[in-house]
C-alpha cells in the first residue's frame, strides 16, 4: 500500500514538475515532505488497530467470563429450584396426612358428640332440668325437698315434688337416681333416735326413695346414700338458721349409662396409637 502511494505522489510529483517546472531540489523536499506524513499517518493507524485489537480482546474475555459466571448461575439456580421442588412435593405430602388425620379428628369428634348426646337425650326428652354440680349431674326439682331439724318425715309440699318427678322417671324407665340425704352440721343430742347426721341423711334418703317406689317408681331406678353434714351446699359465718335449713336437703345425682363413652374412649386411644 506504501508503494503504491509512493507511485501516486511520484506521478503527481512529475506532473507538477513538467507543468510547474519545480527544481530538483523542490522536488526532492517535497517527497519528503510527504513521506513522513504518509508515515505518521500509518504509524497512528497502526496504533489505533492495536488498541483496537487489544479492546477486542479484552471484551473477548470478558464475555467469556460472563458466560462462564451465566453458567454456574444458572446451575445453582436449577439446583434451587430441583430442592424447591422437593420441598414442595414433601409439605403437600404432610399437607395431605394431616388433612386426613383432621378429617379422623373430625369423624371421631361427631362419633363423640353423637354418644354424648345419645347418653343425656333421655333425660333432656324426658323433661328432667339437668344442672352440674359438685358430685355430678344434678336433677333440679321446682322446689326443694327439705327437712325439718333432726327428722326424716317428707312433709306435704314435699310430696308434691315428689309426685311430678315421679311421674317422670315413670315415663323414662331407663333413667336412674341416686338419691342423697344431707343434714346440717348441728350434731345429734344424746338419746336421740339416729346415732350422727350420717345415720339421720341416709334415713332421710332412704324416705325419698320409699315415697317415690310408693308413687309407682321401679325401686331399680333408685338408689340411696347419705351424705351426712359433709357436703353442705350453704355456707355463712354466722351459721344461721336459714343456712342450716336450706343444707338439711334431698338431692338427685343422675346416674347415666357410661359404659358406651368408655368403649368409645378406648377406641379413640387405639387409633392415636396407630397414628403415632
Amino acid at each position: 500500500m506504501r508503494k503504491l502511494i509512493q507511485s501516486l505522489l511520484m506521478c503527481m510529483a512529475v506532473g507538477c514538475l513538467l507543468s510547474s517546472c519545480v527544481s530538483k531540489k523542490k522536488f526532492e523536499q517535497l517527497m519528503n515532505d510527504k513521506t513522513t506524513t504518509i508515515d505518521q499517518i500509518l504509524a497512528e493507524n497502526q496504533e489505533k488497530v492495536k488498541k483496537l485489537e487489544t479492546n477486542v480482546a479484552t471484551l473477548k474475555s470478558a464475555k467469556e467470563e460472563l458466560n462462564n459466571v451465566m453458567k454456574q448461575k444458572t446451575s445453582e439456580l436449577s439446583d434451587e429450584i430441583s430442592a424447591a421442588n422437593e420441598e414442595l412435593m414433601t409439605a403437600k405430602e404432610s399437607l395431605e396426612e394431616m388433612e386426613a388425620t383432621i378429617a379422623v379428628r373430625d369423624s371421631q369428634l361427631t362419633m363423640v358428640q353423637e354418644k354424648v348426646s345419645a347418653t343425656f337425650d333421655v333425660y333432656r326428652k324426658g323433661g328432667f332440668d339437668i344442672s352440674s354440680g359438685d358430685n355430678g349431674l344434678l336433677v333440679n326439682t321446682p322446689s326443694p325437698v327439705r327437712f325439718r331439724s333432726g327428722s326424716t318425715r317428707v312433709d306435704q309440699d314435699s310430696k308434691m315434688i315428689l309426685n311430678d318427678l315421679a311421674e317422670k322417671l315413670k315415663q323414662n324407665p331407663r333413667v336412674k337416681l341416686l338419691v342423697e340425704g344431707h343434714t346440717d352440721n348441728v350434731p345429734m343430742k344424746k338419746g336421740a333416735k339416729f346415732r350422727d347426721n350420717k345415720e339421720l341423711s341416709t334415713a332421710r334418703a332412704n324416705g325419698v326413695v320409699a315415697e317415690l317406689v310408693k308413687l309407682g317408681v321401679n325401686p331399680t331406678q333408685l338408689t340411696a346414700a347419705g351424705r351426712g353434714d359433709t357436703m353442705p351446699k350453704f355456707q355463712d359465718e354466722n351459721d344461721s338458721e336459714e343456712i342450716r335449713a336450706m343444707n338439711r336437703r334431698t338431692e338427685f345425682v343422675l346416674l347415666a349409662d357410661v359404659g358406651p363413652l368408655f368403649e368409645m374412649s378406648e377406641t379413640v386411644e387405639e387409633v392415636e396409637e396407630e397414628d403415632i
